[in-house]
């Protein structure tokens, strides 16, 4: 029986969302127990939401573009190791997942372990973890924490040392080249629901003559549940990116409903300008009209007035009379 911690870096904000949806069960967890999930324990942030705001608050406004934001810490042990399953651990591991907290903020900073989860509602009991990797001098560095194989030695000595040790849980292998991936790769096919049951060659032989053990039936359960539980998973995504195309497509159709409002909006803001300027050039005529037509008036009231003037001067004038006698001389 073993203890069992694995670290991941979170690169980008998405990365950790990602997680944490897994974690939070903000997302179908088919290897989870829905009638368990209240037994599960939080400390720290206990939403995707929340968890991205903390790391968002507690980040240096100054890194590098590639700087990895996060760690996820998963620590557990073998299966046997639980009560469940036969072994003498209860479900907290008496007091296991609570050394290791402490473990971590003492390795990390308590400010700088986010959130810490404990599921219990999966069939093998774990507690995922997300670390800001701050340094003592306040540098953003998972290298200080994960970088190269002796840091990883430490790591896995400390830990083993603080929290697996006192419970009998053996440190794995030092040195050993085997990937978590390639010795899982059938076990995680078969343990969707439930932990992998150890096929032997009599279950291959049976099954070669036409008969299936009871361990191979349960190895075939699972795997089909896994695989229900994938296609499940390649429908979410497959609505999820559905989803989100069509919401990319509506915030473009809304981006472009916006930005015809605002040509129409500037184009009447234009017109209306144009139509004032219009209204005050109008005013201005109609009182340059007035003040001629006033000109207008006043010249025809004094031609008016010189008009019957002259009229009572050619009335008064008397018309000179010619003499008779001249008259007749004349002719």
């Amino acid at each position: 029986m073993h203890a069992i911690i694995r670290t991941k870096k979170l690169k980008s904000f998405g990365a950790i969302a990602r997680s944490a949806r897994h974690t939070f069960r903000e997302q179908l967890t088919p290897n989870a127990d829905p009638a368990m999930l209240s037994q599960n324990r939080v400390a720290g942030a206990k939403s995707t939401a929340q968890l991205i705001g903390a790391f968002k608050n507690l980040l240096p406004e100054k890194r590098r573009i590639d700087a990895v934001l996060g760690i996820e810490y998963l620590i557990t042990a073998s299966p046997e190791a639980f009560k469940r399953h036969g072994g003498r651990l209860d479900d907290m591991g008496n007091g296991y997942f609570r050394d290791a907290l402490s473990w971590l903020r003492d390795r990390h900073g308590a400010a700088n372990v986010v959130c810490a989860a404990v599921h219990l509602d999966e069939s093998t009991p774990h507690l995922v973890a997300y670390v800001l990797p701050l340094t003592k001098e306040g540098r953003l560095s998972a290298r200080d924490f994960l970088g190269g194989p002796k840091l990883m030695r430490d790591l896995q000595d400390s830990f083993h040392s603080r929290c697996g040790a006192s419970r009998g849980l053996s440190r794995g292998v030092k040195g050993s080249k085997a990937k978590h991936d390639e010795v899982a790769s059938f076990y995680r096919i078969l343990a969707s629901t439930g932990e992998a049951p150890k096929l032997t060659a009599l279950d291959y032989a049976a099954k070669a003559l036409g008969r299936e053990t009871e361990a191979w039936t349960h190895a075939a359960s699972l795997a089909s549940a896994n695989a229900l539980g994938a296609t499940m998973e390649r429908r979410r995504r497959k609505s999820r990116s559905s989803r989100e195309k069509a919401v990319d497509q509506r915030e473009v159709k809304v981006s472009s409903a916006e930005l015809r409002l605002r040509q129409w909006t500037d184009e009447l803001n234009v017109r209306e300008h144009q139509l004032n300027e219009t209204q005050l050039d109008i005013a201005a005529l109609g009182s340059r009209l007035a003040v001629e037509k006033a000109r207008a008036d006043s010249m025809q009231r004094i031609i008016d007035k010189h008009i019957a003037v002259n009229k009572q001067v050619l009335v008064r004038r008397p018309v000179a009379q010619p003499e008779l006698g001249s008259a007749l001389l004349e002719r």
